[in-house]
C-alpha cells in the first residue's frame, strides 16, 4: 500500500514544478504589457494633445500667491520708446507760395524707457482680474530739452475741425478769438514740450468744452501727455485660471464688452490681448494669428505668422501686421470708417489706404494713424510731403513671440501719428493748407532691448528644458512601444515553440508514456495478492 502511494506522488511533483517555471514568464509578459500601455498613453498625450503644453502654460496664470502675480503687477521688461519727430523746414516759403509742397526732416530719436505698474487690481469671482495701468517715462537719449522743432499747431487744427460743423456765426466768433491769441498754423516748440506738455491758450479755452464729452487726464497739451500717469480705464482680463484657452484675453473695459464708437457690433467688440502674452490657440496651429486690442485706436489689430526667428538666444515665432490692416478696399475694415451721417451705413467715409482714422478714440481730435513715412500706404500720401522715404527694414513692424509660452520677447512696433487739416468756411487760419491734407507729426518705435536675468533664465528654461523633456518623452514613448511589442512577440513565439516541442515529444514517446501505467498495474496486482 505504501509503495503504491509513493508511486502516485510522482505526477503531482511534476505539475508543481511546471507552475513554478511559469511564474517568471508571466511577470515578463505583464511587464512588457505595462510598458506597451504606458508608452501608448504617453504617445497619445505628447503627440496628439496639448495636455503637456497646457500644464506648462498653467504656470503663467495670474492668481493670489502665484509667482506670476508680482511680474504682472510690475512687469520686469521695460519697453523702450524711440520717438522721431517730423520737423517742417519750409513753412514760410510754403505759406508765401514759393514752395508747392511742405518739406519735413526727421529728427531724433528721442529715447524714453517706460515703467508700467498695474494698480488697484482685484480678483473677481469668475477668475478674471480687474486693474488700472500707471505709466511713467524716463529719458535715456537725445536732446529733447535743447532741440526746437517746427510742427503743425495741433490745438488750432483740432479746433478748426470741430468748428467746421458749427453755425457760421459761431465760426466768426471763433475767428475773433484766434485773432486775439495771434494763433499760427505752425509752431516752433522744444521737443520735450511737444511730447509731454506745453502751455497753449487754445487748449486752455477748449478744455472745459472737451471735458463735457471726454475725460482729459492732463493739464498741458502734449502729443504723448495722455500716456503719462494713471489711465482712467478699468481693464478686466481673463487670468486663465478657469480656461487656459482664454488666458490674457481682455474681457471688458470699464465693465463693457463693446465700445460705442464705430456704430458696428463687430468693430465695436473688445477682443484680443494687451499684446504682452497670448493664449495657446493664437500661436499654435496652421493659421497662427495674434489679436491685440489697441486702446489708443479702439480696435483689434491682427498679426500673421510669417516664419521663425530668435530673440535673446531664444527661438521665436515672427509675426507681422496683416496686409489689409489699414486697407479698406476689401471691405473688411470698412466698419472702422466714421459715418458722416450717424446711423447711415452708406455714409461711411474711409481715408486713403494706409491710414486709420483714430479721432473718435483720441478726444475727437483729427488724428490718423499709419506706418512710418506712410509705408505700404497710398502713394498720394507720400507725394503730398517732401522728405519721406518709406523702407521696409526701417518702418515695418514685427514681433517675436516665445514659441512655447506665448510671451512677447522682441521685435519692433512702429506707428506714426498724423493730423488732418479740416478747413472751416468762417475760419481763415488755415495757413495755406488744403482741406483734408494729411500732415505727419511723429512716429514711435517700441522695442525691447533688455530682459532681466532671472526672467531671461526662466524664459530659456521654458523653451530648451521643456523642449528636451517633450522631445525625450515623445521619441522615448515610440521606442518603448516598439521594443515592448517586440518583447511580447518574442515571448509569444518562444512559448509557442516550447508548446509545439512538448506536443511532438509526447506524440513520439507512446511506450514511455505507457510504462508507468504498466508498472502501476503490477504494483496493484502485488498489493491485492
Amino acid at each position: 500500500m505504501t509503495q503504491g502511494l509513493s508511486v502516485m506522488e510522482k505526477p503531482l511533483s511534476l505539475s508543481s514544478t511546471s507552475r513554478r517555471h511559469l511564474h517568471p514568464r508571466k511577470i515578463i509578459i505583464a511587464s512588457f504589457f505595462g510598458v506597451t500601455v504606458s508608452s501608448l498613453l504617453l504617445f497619445i498625450i505628447f503627440w496628439c494633445t496639448n495636455l503637456f503644453q497646457n500644464t506648462i502654460l498653467s504656470s503663467l496664470v495670474v492668481k493670489n500667491g502665484s509667482p506670476m502675480l508680482e511680474w504682472f503687477i510690475r512687469p520686469p521688461i521695460r519697453a523702450v520708446y524711440k520717438i522721431r519727430i517730423f520737423n517742417y523746414t519750409n513753412v514760410i516759403d510754403y505759406q508765401r507760395g514759393r514752395a508747392k509742397k511742405l518739406k519735413v526732416q526727421e529728427t531724433g530719436p528721442y529715447i524714453y524707457r517706460e515703467t508700467l505698474t498695474r494698480v488697484n487690481y482685484t480678483f473677481n469671482s469668475d477668475g478674471s482680474i480687474s486693474f488700472k495701468e500707471k505709466r511713467s517715462y524716463q529719458w535715456e537719449g537725445g536732446s529733447p530739452d535743447d532741440e526746437i522743432v517746427t510742427v503743425p499747431n495741433v490745438p488750432l487744427l483740432a479746433s478748426m475741425a470741430t468748428m467746421r460743423d458749427t453755425p457760421f456765426l459761431a465760426q466768426l466768433a471763433f475767428t475773433g478769438v484766434l485773432s486775439t491769441l495771434q494763433s499760427n498754423t505752425f509752431l516752433s516748440l522744444p521737443v520735450n514740450g511737444l511730447l509731454w506738455g506745453y502751455d497753449d491758450k487754445i487748449f486752455e479755452l477748449a478744455k472745459p468744452f472737451i471735458s463735457l464729452h471726454n475725460n482729459i487726464p492732463f493739464d498741458k497739451f502734449g502729443l504723448l501727455a495722455f500716456k503719462n500717469g494713471i489711465s482712467p480705464d478699468v481693464i478686466t482680463m481673463k487670468s486663465g485660471i478657469n480656461d487656459l484657452s482664454e488666458y490674457s484675453m481682455i474681457q471688458s473695459i470699464n465693465g463693457k464688452e463693446h465700445r460705442k464708437i464705430w456704430n458696428d457690433k463687430k468693430c465695436d467688440k473688445i477682443y484680443g490681448t494687451q499684446g504682452y502674452t497670448f493664449p495657446l490657440k493664437m500661436f499654435q496651429g496652421p493659421n497662427k494669428t495674434l489679436e491685440v486690442y489697441s486702446g489708443e485706436m479702439c480696435r483689434t489689430l491682427r498679426l500673421r505668422n510669417v516664419g521663425t526667428g530668435s530673440s535673446f538666444g531664444i527661438p521665436s515665432l515672427t509675426f507681422k501686421p496683416a496686409e489689409d490692416i489699414f486697407n479698406y478696399s476689401s471691405g473688411n475694415n470698412r466698419c472702422y470708417c466714421p459715418e458722416s451721417t450717424p446711423g447711415a451705413e452708406s455714409s461711411r467715409i474711409c481715408p486713403p489706404n494706409g491710414l486709420f482714422n483714430s479721432s473718435a478714440c483720441l478726444f475727437n481730435m483729427p488724428f490718423l494713424s499709419s506706418f512710418p513715412h506712410f509705408y505700404s500706404g497710398d502713394k498720394i500720401l507720400q507725394n503730398n510731403v517732401d522728405g519721406l522715404n518709406p523702407q521696409a527694414e526701417l518702418h515695418e513692424s514685427h514681433v517675436e513671440l516665445h514659441s512655447r509660452l506665448g510671451v512677447l520677447i522682441g521685435g519692433a512696433s512702429r506707428i506714426q501719428l498724423n493730423i488732418e487739416a479740416r478747413r472751416a468756411v468762417g475760419v481763415p487760419f488755415h495757413g495755406g493748407l488744403d482741406d483734408g491734407q494729411i500732415l505727419p507729426l511723429l512716429w514711435i518705435e517700441l522695442t525691447i532691448d533688455d530682459i532681466p536675468e532671472p526672467l531671461l533664465s526662466s524664459l530659456k528654461h521654458g523653451y530648451y528644458t521643456v523642449a528636451a523633456v517633450e522631445t525625450g518623452i515623445q521619441w522615448g514613448s515610440i521606442i518603448a512601444f516598439i521594443l515592448s511589442i517586440c518583447g511580447l512577440m518574442h515571448v509569444w513565439r518562444k512559448q509557442k515553440k516550447e508548446s509545439a516541442s512538448r506536443t511532438i515529444n509526447l506524440s513520439n514517446s507512446p511506450q514511455d508514456s505507457a510504462k508507468p501505467h504498466d508498472e502501476s498495474e503490477l504494483a496493484s496486482v502485488k498489493i491485492s495478492s
